[in-house]
């Protein structure tokens, strides 16, 4: 009845290509799935067209109660702030739009319709259709909301009564997985995740990895058929990296200790930098290893870095190594301390432990578990409750395809057969121990990036500026949006909650505690870490590493600017910071014998030089390495100038294209920033 009653409307022109009844007939020739799909396209304009109803008119009206589909520990969880819609289903035509509503705050909603827009001598066969709203940007910058279709609930079939209840419906939707340690979305292995990749994506992920498939795989075969190629075939088969294009100009700079320093400041690696304890005018970075277990295969020593600067740049001092026993595998072993200097022929040795411990620092910590499954955690906490909150717009353009990149690295990076568990010293158990504990000390209060140390920090100046554009941005959205902030505040509330109900336990190692915590050292920066000194939420008696945004369903100015902050923390960790590791990658990792994720034990002790080939990665794990390198880092789909999805506030997007040039100065090429974590 929609194509007879609404065509000439929705299709209105001075020569229509086909009349109502044509139009019929044409629709009932197509297969099911094309029928589906003309209905979607019609939907929304079927909902817009025809005078206002009179409500007087409508005399039946359904109700219920939507549901998530698992119950918290104190019952069920109902799904707020949702639009539901009752169509007619129809065989042969398109569906009929009875009428739509809003779920309250306790999930009930209750929709007045007529029966009569069924058509005439039509029964409605009621379906219950629920869509959650998202937004697109009009060329003016207009926000634009539109709705994507979630669930359907079958209803009766020829109902002829007045009034029908759904009863409660159960959505399986943004669910915690209460399997891992650490929250995580709940994906079937039959079914889909409530959530889908940009369509561009997929393919910008077949254009990076193409140049390099056929490469892996032609030394995946080699590798089967007994005639492995050497590292150095490996590596000559791929792409060329900076590492090697700065050694055909100048051999040797990417092993000098200038080239060391600047990679731990600025490259993929570039890290938060503390004072030196013992010189105040250096700078130390330590990564403790030996409390896991390892595998007793790869060498993974406990790693202390001491740097001065000279001319602005950092420079090595000293780098202390406590290294385990050939094969040692528990947690805590015992250790042989070696402090090395620029004078010990085993320096340069010394540096590649150092870079391979920074590059599994970095690929757990800084990038897997800082942004991607930190933010998995923001990520299903706004799907779960921001909704009619204006937040939602701001938020969800950088949180929308990070639970499904998370997804993909289940098995493929982490787990018992990820690569990173094949290829370093952590075993299985230990690398979830340790991304756990990570998860335990990231927190959005606080969070601010810490400032640079000179002014060739660029990857400091960079953080700085970034941080600042989206305090802006951030501070506009509020001022304009204040009134319906407030007014939607329970979300927030809800928001809050999830986050800290499903938030990691809190974590303090011992080194943070003794040194900081029991001796108010002042050297350890604590802007870009979990402060200890925060007192942390509880749950079942066990503090927790998120801090609550909000303390009731009613706004006050103390959440108004927890929540600044939030959206502050995850802009600028889904852009700024994932960009920055994620797309040096193969700058830093794109050559094995320069760093890996783990050295092998071999004859020739941890101090092998680089070509000793038992102690390089196995020639199956140095092809997967710079394949993946490679992938990771040439993936990109989502510029934020680009703004191919209209989804970010093109106010935003002008503020960083006037600043294109400055951020050029410090190696930041906007143009590759994305928008959200999608690889």
């Amino acid at each position: 009845m929609i194509l007879k009653s609404l065509w000439k409307k929705i299709t209105s022109g001075p020569e229509p290509l086909l009349d109502a009844d044509e139009l019929a007939a044409w629709y009932q020739g197509l297969p099911p799935e094309e029928q589906a799909k003309v209905t979607a396209e019609l939907a929304d304009r079927v909902r817009r067209s025809g005078p206002a109803v009179d409500p007087a008119t409508l005399t039946a009206r359904v109700v219920g109660q939507l549901l998530f589909e698992r119950d918290a520990a104190d019952g069920p969880v109902p799904l707020h702030n949702l639009r539901v819609e009752l169509w007619d289903r129809d065989i042969g035509t398109p569906d009929d739009f009875l009428g739509a509503a809003w779920t309250d705050a306790t999930g009930h909603f209750e929709i007045p319709y007529n029966p009569g827009d069924a058509g005439i001598g039509d029964v409605p066969d009621l379906d219950l259709r629920v869509f959650e709203p998202d937004h697109v940007y009009t060329p003016r910058g207009e926000p634009k909301q539109t709705f994507r279709h979630i669930w359907t609930e079958r209803g009766p079939d020829d109902f002829d009564g007045s009034f029908f209840d759904f009863g409660p419906v159960r959505v399986p939707y943004w669910e915690y997985d209460a399997h891992w340690p650490i929250p995580r979305l709940a994906v079937p292995e039959v079914g889909e995740p409530p959530t889908a990749y940009a369509p561009g994506r997929s393919l910008a992920m077949a254009k990076a990895v193409a140049p390099v498939e056929l490469t892996r795989r032609k030394h995946l075969l080699l590798c089967k058929a007994g005639r492995p190629p050497t590292i150095a075939q490996i590596e000559a088969d791929y792409p060329s990296c900076i590492t090697k294009e700065v050694d055909a100009i100048e051999p040797g700079r990417s092993r000098g200790d200038a080239w060391f320093g600047d990679r731990l400041m600025n490259g993929m690696f570039a890290s938060v930098l503390d004072r030196d304890p013992d010189n105040a005018d250096g700078f130390r970075l330590y990564h403790h290893w030996n409390s896991y277990e390892q595998d007793g295969e790869h060498v993974l020593p406990n790693v202390d870095m001491r740097f001065v600067l000279k001319d602005g740049r950092l420079h090595p001092t000293r780098i202390t190594l406590w290294l385990r026993e050939p094969g040692a595998t528990a947690a805590n072993s015992p250790t042989t301390k070696h402090v090395l200097t620029a004078e010990d022929p085993r320096w340069g040795a010394a540096k590649r432990l150092a870079r391979i411990s920074a590059t599994l620092d970095t690929e757990l910590g800084g990038h897997l578990a800082q942004c991607h499954l930190n933010l998995e955690q923001y990520a299903i906490a706004a799907w779960r409750n921001l909704r009619r909150n204006p937040v939602r717009t701001l938020l969800t353009p950088h949180l929308r395809e990070v639970v499904l990149i998370n997804t993909s690295a289940n098995g493929f990076l982490i787990g018992p057969d990820g690569y990173i568990t094949r290829a370093s010293a952590l075993t299985d158990e230990s690398l979830n121990q340790r991304v756990a504990q990570l998860l335990g000390t990231y927190d959005w209060r606080g969070y601010e990036p810490a400032p640079p140390v000179s002014e060739q920090h660029h990857y400091g100046h960079a953080a700085a500026r970034f941080w600042a554009l989206i305090s802006d941005h951030v501070d506009r959205f509020f001022e304009e949006n204040a009134s319906d902030i407030a007014e939607h505040w329970v979300e927030v509330d809800r928001f809050s909650a999830d986050l800290v109900q499903h938030a990691a336990p809190f974590f303090l190692c011992r080194h943070v505690r003794g040194e900081v915590v029991e001796r108010g050292a002042n050297w350890y920066v604590l802007s870009e870490r979990g402060n200890p000194f925060i007192e942390r939420p509880l749950v079942d008696g066990v503090p927790r590493a998120v801090s609550r945004i909000s303390e009731s369903d009613q706004v006050t100015d103390a959440g108004l600017e927890n929540l600044k902050q939030v959206c502050r923390y995850v802009i600028f960790l889904a852009t700024f910071r994932h960009t920055w590791a994620n797309n040096r990658q193969w700058d830093d990792g794109g050559e094995v014998h320069y760093t890996s994720l783990g050295l092998r034990w071999s004859e020739a002790g941890p101090f092998a030089p680089e070509d000793d080939a038992p102690t390089l990665p196995s020639p199956e794990h140095a092809t997967e390495m710079l394949w993946i390198s490679y992938m990771l880092s040439q993936t990109r789909y989502g510029s934020l100038l680009d703004n191919p999805d209209r989804d970010v506030d093109p106010r935003f997007v002008d503020a960083l294209r006037a600043e294109k040039d400055t951020f050029a100065k410090w190696d930041l090429d906007l143009g590759q920033v994305t928008s959200r974590i999608n690889i």
